[in-house]
């Protein structure tokens, strides 16, 4: 097994592969691969995936810039905005991301199952010789043919069997199975799997569950269902034109774990100015026939449902050729479409300058803003409720 240490978006290394194992990686689109200085010697660099995956004996470790504490900060709070709270980090959760992670669901699932698990109402479809719930006409036409039993039917269980246990339980076993995964955090994962010994695997593909989908919701759970949504989805990556690719390991898009604290964030500190904050926005369009749709990652609206505010996170600048201010020309599309004169982009620090440009003939505002990753957490969040200030101050009398 070759082992690459990289770093997220940072420089290559240059390692010795076979054409196969180049072409593998290549394919894979989690990193750049290009051919070195000669024959069997090729140049591998991380794109904005962090993490671990193993690709036709090739162990990749892509280690992000920001720190790995800052990292589960991240996680953390976009897990359950409002209700997030500092744990320390010990140095051997710190040595990788895979560690660090499978330390933070260990103890959000222990304290998420510690009084016994969550317990909700799950839809089971049936054929039952008595009716139990509704008949499914359908179903009994199809399979019966008229007759009025045995009866196809679908009623409401309230059971453990339920999403958010059953996400807790896959994510427990998938990282059990991981190789990486510290010997010390193994005890506390056999735990949580053993106080869900009465619920299921998940059902389909990468789970996508709702709070409050199974009729009951209780915070406690909120992070560790998000920790594991996160650890099963760590096992596949969706990489667009190349379909989906399967790692041993744990992946994570970085800049897709900052536009969720960005948006979890600015929508707890917008709280207190009023209105509704509405995530990834797809209602608004910028033409009259609703054909361009716009795509904002928060859009904040006064109590009547007008948008009052619009913000972007940026994780890193769009470069693209031709558009060297691509970016900008989003966010001047979005207030034009939404109908208003500011709008806000959140970058990572060191991306994109702080300011503001007025474009000119329309007198809309674009400003930029620039948050400090590597900051303690009360100085990240500090920045976001200054941010969340200042997209409230384009509301009159705000």
């Amino acid at each position: 097994m070759i082992r690459i240490n990289l770093t997220e978006s940072g420089s290559a290394v240059q390692e010795e592969l076979t054409a196969e194992q180049a072409a593998a990686l290549a394919a894979s689109g989690i990193v750049r691969v290009e051919q070195g200085r000669r024959a069997g010697l090729w140049r591998v660099s991380g794109r904005r995936l962090v993490g671990a995956a193993r690709i036709n004996g090739v162990d990749l470790r892509i280690s992000p810039k920001t720190p790995i504490n800052q990292v589960l900060f991240l996680l953390g709070y976009a897990a359950a905005p409002g209700r997030w709270r500092s744990e320390p980090v010990t140095a051997a959760e710190s040595e990788g991301l895979l560690p660090a992670v499978s330390y933070a669901f260990v103890r959000a699932a222990e304290r998420a199952t510690r009084h016994g698990p969550l317990q909700g109402y799950r839809t089971v479809e049936d054929t039952l010789p008595v009716i139990r719930g509704r008949v499914r006409p359908a179903d009994q036409l199809r399979r019966h043919f008229g007759r009025s039993y045995p009866a196809e039917v679908s009623y409401e269980e309230f059971t453990e069997d339920i999403a958010e246990n059953r996400i807790l339980k896959a994510a427990a076993h998938r990282l059990l199975s991981l190789p990486d995964v510290p010997t010390s955090c193994r005890a506390g994962l056999r735990r949580v799997v053993t106080a869900l010994s009465d619920v299921g695997e998940p059902e389909g593909g990468p789970p996508q569950h709702q709070p409050g989908s199974s009729g009951v919701h209780d915070a406690r759970f909120d992070s560790a269902v998000r920790l594991g949504e996160l650890v099963l989805r760590g096992a596949s990556y969706d990489l667009q034109h190349r379909g989906t690719v399967y790692v041993d390991g744990l992946l994570l898009n970085m800049e897709k774990v900052f536009q969720d604290f960005v948006v979890g964030a600015l929508a707890d500190a917008l709280r207190p100015y009023g209105g509704t904050v509405h995530p990834q926005d797809r209602r608004h369009f910028l033409d009259h026939g609703g054909r361009v749709q716009l795509l904002p990652d928060l859009v904040w609206c006064r109590n009547d449902g007008r948008p009052a505010g619009v913000a972007d996170a940026k994780y890193k600048a769009e470069k693209i050729r031709g558009h060297p201010n691509a970016d900008l020309y989003q966010m001047a599309s979005y207030c034009l479409g939404l109908g208003l004169d500011r709008g806000h982009l959140v970058y990572a620090a060191g991306e994109a300058p702080v300011s503001r440009h007025t474009v000119r003939n329309s007198g809309i505002e674009l400003v930029r803003h620039a948050v400090q990753l590597a900051a303690e957490p009360a100085v990240v969040l500090d920045a976001m409720a200054v941010i969340a200030a200042d997209i409230a101050a384009g509301l009159p009398g705000g």
